[in-house]
């Protein structure tokens, strides 16, 4: 083998490598969020008990990491799964931003009737699979000053009910 041959083969392989770590998004398979850290760069959260995906957007990237719990708003949910998503501001305790939860679909009348508070939304339905129901509760107010920086990056990581349709894939 001649010296060109070599050089185009390592050029290839090199290309080859590069190109398949840009092939698509890194999924994270983690129902209960315990494998998953602030530093890990994640393009999707993957809720494989109940079978869903969330789409990150980019901003939440090193900033916004899911919990497995049931605690929202100082209140335990009384669903089947539920993961809390949080800000970590840059030097305080993290927020609560986002929670999903999933509920049998007899619950949904119930779940409509139950209302927000002043930090937190009522829970708003995202998604309906078969006899289950996937909602949403969103942080209402911003808890840091919006002059701040804690305050702007919070709020550019807010998302809206129809932002987390969009997100998310439910089969």
């Amino acid at each position: 083998m001649n010296v060109s041959k070599i050089v185009l083969a390592a050029a290839l392989a090199g290309s080859v490598t590069v190109m398949a770590g840009c092939s698509s998004p890194q999924v994270v398979n983690d129902p209960d969020g315990a494998g998953l850290s602030q530093t890990q760069k994640v393009t999707a959260y993957q809720n494989s008990t109940e079978g869903y995906t969330l789409k990150y957007p980019t901003a939440w990237q090193s900033n916004v990491a899911p919990e497995d719990t049931l605690d929202w708003d100082s209140q335990q949910l009384n669903a089947e799964n539920v993961v809390v998503f949080n800000y970590t501001p840059s030097n305080g305790k993290p927020e609560a931003l986002l929670a999903l939860a999933v509920y049998p679909q007899d619950q949904l009348s119930q779940l409509q009737q139950k209302p927000g508070t002043t930090l937190y939304s009522a829970p708003q339905v995202i998604a309906t699979n078969g006899d289950k129901v996937l909602v949403a509760y969103l942080r209402g107010t911003n808890p840091y000053s919006l002059t701040s920086s804690d305050g702007q990056a919070f709020s550019a990581r807010a998302l809206n009910t129809q932002q987390i349709k969009d997100a998310i894939n439910w089969q």
